[in-house]
């Protein structure tokens, strides 16, 4: 298994005009609340996009143990089941999986018995070389920016803790042009920035980047009882990474 500093490099065509990257998590498959329609209409959008790659955040399925907060009595799949769904669903575009880090459902199953399914998952995909426990880092290079030089990006990918701890955290990354996480269960697009001094050329200057948190797929049971807000699972982000000139944009569809 990889460590999470390994920085994983992707490096596409110079004739490749732009990438759209699709985040996904949070989709807790095998809870009675998966909302499995609103994971087909985004899977059909990837399948759609022929420059359309996915990065995968944590909390694919629901996990429930017998010490989980979950109510394993209302899961509609046992775990192996939940991670069988993934092969299936996943092996389809496994060819457009760019990076992917457990959640803290996962995290239940490392917890008891040193066993990831999420890495399993990618393990029977042969991606597993993609997979990073805690955090990923995602260099990817595409098109032309110069005669010698590709429009160059990084990827931040954690599965997140509260809003607030997640935010402040992503300001402790130099260098990051996208972050993406999960886990609140609150879909957003932010766009931070940080003062940089540069010492060497005597200048200083602001550098943003996009902080992504991915919609849930999941609301109900605990969700409904304990009153968190609901959010429209029927919209995604999809991040536009130029190929002719860096360029980060964000558009939710």
């Amino acid at each position: 298994m990889k460590k999470d500093y390994d920085l994983i490099v992707h490096k596409f065509s110079k004739d490749m005009p732009y990438l759209n990257l699709y985040p996904i998590g949070d989709m807790q498959v095998g809870s009675a609340n998966f909302d499995e329609e609103g994971w087909h209409k985004w899977k059909k959008e990837v399948l759609a996009d022929d420059k359309g790659y996915v990065v995968i955040v944590g909390d694919t399925i629901n996990n429930g143990l017998k010490r989980s907060k979950s109510n394993v009595y209302d899961e509609v799949m046992r775990p192996r089941e939940q991670k069988e769904w993934l092969v299936r669903e996943l092996g389809s575009i496994g060819d457009k999986i760019l990076g992917v880090v457990r959640g803290n459902h996962e995290e239940r199953s490392s917890n008891e018995t040193d066993n990831c399914p999420l890495y399993d998952v990618m393990a029977k995909l042969d991606l597993e070389s993609l997979y990073r426990e805690n955090m990923a880092f995602l260099k990817i290079n595409l098109g032309s920016r110069t005669a010698d030089r590709q429009c160059s990006y990084v990827i931040g990918l954690a599965h997140g803790k509260s809003k607030a701890r997640t935010g402040y955290f992503a300001y402790m990354i130099d260098g990051m042009d996208v972050f993406v996480t999960g886990h609140v269960h609150t879909p957003s697009s932010t766009f931070p920035a940080k003062i940089v001094i540069d010492s060497h050329n005597e200048t200083i200057r602001r550098v943003g980047f996009k902080h992504i948190i991915v919609p849930s797929l999941d609301y109900g049971g605990y969700q409904l009882r304990d009153m968190y807000n609901i959010q429209d699972s029927n919209v995604f982000p999809i991040v536009h990474l130029g190929g002719e000139r860096k360029e980060v944009s964000v558009t939710w569809k």
